[in-house]
């Protein structure tokens, strides 16, 4: 189990810290919905300083005692670490953790499409099938296209660390994180992406709760939210949430229409 001192070193090496700067944000990532026929598909990312991720990695590893790795679908189905446990002491432990999250007052982003509806849409675009392949890249592609966004429009050129569970799309995961770095006009500092498992990173813990729920909550956009999701998104604005569905994959397809040609007039190299 990593510590949190472990986790703050982590990112000063992965972001080549020197004489002491330390890269100012991390961004922690992760999926669900890719390998259980579920209808949507979602990426879901939490952001914050490394001084909250390595308070609230501390705070965490305590909270969650005796779970050494915390899987929100293996608690869900009482399997792996929970494998003998009643639901009732699941319960009791998630209600004891899921707070330790918004207490630290990280920014969220979660996107959602429902896999259906983005099938049907790609067929007249073979080219964005192409090029953004699964849903799950385009929500990879969305949603750190949504931060990077952020970062230019306040003029914010910090340095920028993405962590992503290791999973079977690292290729095109990578690939589109190039040509977004690529694709960036005022951001020049040193952006970086790597992937890991939750005990090495345990900020990725955290992600794979938000991708889990606001998988269940984009399910059914309009239904009533799950208490998990409200405790992880409390009336602060420091959550975003994107789905695209039936009514809205036009939008997504603009979107992505837009990125491909930008791609292709951006410039072939960036500083790092």
């Amino acid at each position: 189990m990593s510590s949190a001192k472990q986790v703050w070193e982590l990112s000063r090496a992965i972001l080549a810290d020197r004489d002491g700067y330390i890269a100012v944000l991390n961004v922690y990532m992760d999926e669900s919905g890719t390998h259980d026929d579920s209808p949507v598909v979602t990426v879901a990312a939490y952001i914050g300083r490394p001084r909250q991720w390595r308070d609230w990695t501390k705070e965490w590893n305590a909270a969650k005692k005796p779970i050494k790795v915390f899987h929100a679908s293996k608690a869900a189905n009482l399997v792996g670490e929970f494998n003998g446990w009643t639901e009732a002491e699941r319960d009791d432990l998630v209600k004891r953790i899921l707070p330790v999250i918004p207490k630290h007052k990280f920014a969220g982003v979660v996107v959602g499409i429902r896999m259906k509806a983005f099938e049907e849409a790609m067929k007249p675009h073979p080219e964005l099938r192409e090029m953004f392949g699964t849903p799950y890249t385009a929500c990879f592609h969305w949603t750190v296209k949504k931060i990077m966004n952020l970062m230019e429009e306040t003029h914010n050129n910090e340095r920028i660390a993405f962590f992503h569970e290791v999973n079977d799309y690292q290729g095109e995961a990578s690939s589109a994180f190039e040509f977004i770095k690529r694709q960036r006009k005022t951001h020049i500092s040193i952006m970086s992406l790597t992937f890991g498992g939750k005990n090495d990173f345990v900020p990725l813990q955290a992600a794979d709760i938000l991708a889990y729920e606001g998988n269940k909550k984009l399910r059914n956009p309009s239904g009533s939210e799950r208490r998990a999701f409200q405790v992880l998104s409390p009336a602060n604005g420091r959550m975003h949430v994107s789905f695209y569905g039936e009514n809205t994959m036009p939008k997504l397809i603009e979107f992505l229409s837009g990125l491909r040609e930008s791609f292709k007039h951006a410039p072939s190299e960036r500083p790092v």
